[in-house]
């Protein structure tokens, strides 16, 4: 599996570094040292995964993942619906489910993701 040239595209020139990872017919897209909301939660940097489906892009990117766990600063609790861990590529992750209300085959990707999952990640709880 590889990342469509578009989207490596995108995450090299933002200079993520990041390892793409076969788990079956899933890739696993793991940014590392993904910035989170400063002083929102207990940590500042996670890795970040992403799981890429098989048919992508027609088929939809949904959900993500981080780790180490992350938590509220104020008040300890985890981001809403954060509160559950899968396993994948052999690591425990924690899954924040969140799903975009649109997708549009073909045309979506990580470049229409990956903002959504910064918004999430900076904005929302």
């Amino acid at each position: 599996m590889q990342l469509l040239e578009e989207d490596e595209r995108y995450l090299t020139e933002r200079c993520y570094q990041f390892d793409l990872i076969a788990e079956g017919e899933v890739g696993c897209l793991i940014i590392k040292d993904f910035p989170l909301a400063s002083g929102k939660y207990d940590r500042d940097i996670v890795d970040l995964l992403i799981c890429i489906p098989k048919g992508y892009n027609t088929a939809k990117l949904d959900n993500f993942y981080i780790d180490p766990p992350i938590r509220l600063k104020v008040g300890g609790a985890y981001p809403h619906r954060g509160d559950y861990f899968e396993s994948h590529i052999q690591r425990k992750w924690q899954r924040l489910s969140r799903h975009m209300s649109v997708w549009r085959p073909g045309i979506d990707g990580l470049r229409t993701f990956m903002p959504f999952i910064y918004h999430e990640l900076q904005n929302k709880d």
